[in-house]
């Protein structure tokens, strides 16, 4: 609990003042519902007893001075009425107040956790979100805010609401007569000792559930993601195998939640039957004695029934307060958890000019390596091609540059400088990176070129969509670029996504552009035009292009082929066809195929 509250509290204290305010409201909220069964007992002793032939009699009550000199049954019926309306008004005024206010302002500390937990996320290195299924991440930024901030808003204000209530309705029952207080007491210990009984149980229930919903988001996720992908492969019978064995977990484990809360309702309820027959029949008693009045007895079963539930708001209260307690270990889990990569980098920020260079780069893959031994060296303006099997680290040596990746062994430089000394957000800013999955939003053709900076010239992404041969499709809609497109690109082909990318990434106008076979979707023609384009357009900037089409590598300063995570052969496009190996083999065998295709 400390920890919990050493974590959450930063969030919530600058709205403090207001949440006290709100807690306060929410005392007198209780006050009035503590004193209302007064007002009731003088009802039926000054009022209804009269009423009934029987004799009006004088009562405990604390708003008995309202009355007390009064002899008319019908005048001291309109006070009290006036009195309870009074109270009725108070009630729903304090109750509107405390929950709006509450929940305002906590909303905003819920905000701030969300942005944090999506700012961690964003800052993250990739060994750390490696670490979390996409199911976490999304419900750390979701429920488990909201559960924290639930904590606040309900759990601490209804604890104090029950214990306030069970404290002044125990002096009431006093006041009444002691002997009453009796039974309530009983009960609501035994409730409470049935509640930690039960604890341990609902913890472990409440945490598991947690990690199978997160197992059902992602395959929920995976499953509309990859909704062209199942189709294409007719595997929706699989997936929804999946989702039936993930969802059938899940309803196993809230059964079990159901069944354990059945069993514990059962003890508290037959429980609170017991006392309150009980209380009934010590309050019969003591009224037969002429220990207590009709009114006392009325306002003694408005406070037992009250006062019981009470006891079993704390109950819930408490069960509650495992769920949060689960949730912010997760958010703050996760919000805290050391990420020594991104701690790594520095505060530099590169030129406008950047040249690159690897010196004995390698990357383990468990007993192997994705990458062996790689030396490059990049200045500013040198068009690279890389060409190479599938696995063969291509992908991996664009991460390294931008520092999406980490190397174990030799050095990666900007300028002479080693990479981990630069800003990880000025480096970002430095490559263009077109990727070799394609993620499109759910927005315009432009607003998805645009990604980098929305609020730019019109101008300039329209450049950047002719470029990429963009317009060339963009204007068979009827709106063009305002055209909205779905999530992951749905609506447009392979080829169009490509290109939308390659815009996207000439956009953002950084020095450095990377393009990780973007144009695989794309027909000979249109590739042609694109590659043209960017040698005329992009001719000052460094340029790195991998792709399994060696014809696109031909305006290439220098040419990789990689093998097995190493470099087999390096040159010039001239050269490495004088060499007669892997990229000459590959680019004759490609050229044959045109020719016969043509």
């Amino acid at each position: 609990m400390r920890e919990f509250f050493k974590y959450s509290f930063p969030y919530f204290k600058k709205y403090l003042p207001v949440q006290l305010f709100a807690m306060l409201l929410g005392l007198m909220r209780i006050v009035i519902l503590l004193v209302t069964p007064q007002v009731i007992s003088l009802m039926v002793d000054r009022v209804i007893n009269p009423l009934l032939g029987a004799e009006s009699v004088q009562n405990g009550s604390i708003f008995l001075f309202l009355v007390e000199n009064e002899t008319d049954p019908a005048r001291v019926f309109w006070i009290l009425s006036a009195v309870l309306a009074v109270f009725a008004v108070l009630f729903f005024v304090c109750f509107y107040l405390k929950w709006n206010l509450a929940h305002y302002f906590a909303l905003k500390s819920e905000k701030a956790m969300r942005l944090d937990a999506l700012n961690k996320v964003n800052g993250a290195s990739a060994p750390l979100l490696a670490r979390y299924s996409s199911g976490d991440l999304i419900l750390i930024a979701t429920s488990d805010a909201r559960r924290v901030r639930g904590f606040y808003t309900e759990n601490v204000q209804f604890m104090l609401d029950n214990v306030f209530y069970i404290v002044v309705s125990s002096v009431f029952l006093c006041k009444i007569n002691y002997t009453l207080l009796f039974l309530p007491l009983v009960g609501g210990l035994a409730t409470l000792f049935t509640a930690i009984a039960f604890q341990k149980k609902f913890s472990r229930l409440f945490d598991r559930i947690r990690e199978e919903n997160a197992a059902l988001t992602t395959t929920v996720q995976e499953s509309v993601y990859g909704i062209r992908t199942v189709a294409a492969f007719a595997r929706e019978g699989e997936r929804k195998k999946r989702f039936e064995q993930d969802n059938q977990t899940l309803m196993k484990s809230w059964l079990r939640r159901g069944n354990l809360y059945g069993v514990r309702q059962l003890a508290t309820w037959g429980l609170r039957a017991a006392i309150f027959l009980g209380e009934v029949c010590l309050g019969i008693y003591l009224g037969y004695r002429k220990l207590i009045t009709a009114g006392d007895f009325t306002a003694t079963i408005g406070y037992l029934g009250m006062l019981m539930w009470q006891f079993t708001g704390l109950l819930h209260c408490f069960n509650h307060m495992q769920n949060n307690l689960i949730s912010a270990k997760r958010l703050f889990g996760f919000l805290n958890e050391r990420d020594d990569v991104a701690l790594c980098y520095g505060s530099e920020v590169p030129s406008s000019a950047p040249a690159i260079s690897f010196r004995g780069v390698s990357v383990k893959s468990g007993d192997s390596y994705a990458l062996e031994r790689v030396d490059l060296d990049l200045p500013y303006g040198k068009k690279l091609g890389i060409m190479g099997r599938t696995g063969s680290g291509k992908t991996l040596l664009l991460k390294l540059m931008q520092g999406f990746a980490e190397y174990d062994e030799g050095t990666i430089a900007l300028d002479g400088r080693p990479l981990h000394d630069y800003d990880r957000d000025a480096l970002a800013r430095t490559f263009s990176y077109a990727m070799q999955n394609v993620f499109l939003f759910s927005n315009t053709i432009s607003a998805n070129i645009a990604l980098y900076d929305p609020y730019g010239a019109q101008e300039d992404m329209l450049r950047a969509g002719d470029l990429a041969e963009v317009t060339e499709f963009a204007n068979r809609f009827p709106e063009g670029y305002e055209t909205t497109i779905g999530e992951k690109g749905f609506g447009l082909s392979g080829g169009q996504k490509q290109r939308v990318s390659i815009a996207r990434a000439l956009y953002k106008n950084a020095p450095v552009l990377l393009f990780d076979d973007v144009t695989s979707a794309l027909d000979l023609d249109t590739e042609r035009k694109v590659m043209r384009n960017l040698e005329r357009s992009c001719g000052e900037k460094t340029r790195v292009t991998v792709t399994h089409r060696a014809a696109a590598l031909k305006d290439c300063d220098e040419i990789l082929f990689l093998d097995r995570g190493k470099i087999v052969e390096r040159g010039s496009f001239q050269e490495l066809l004088a060499l007669n190996g892997n990229f000459a083999e590959i680019y004759k065998r490609q050229a044959n195929e045109v020719a016969y295709a043509e």
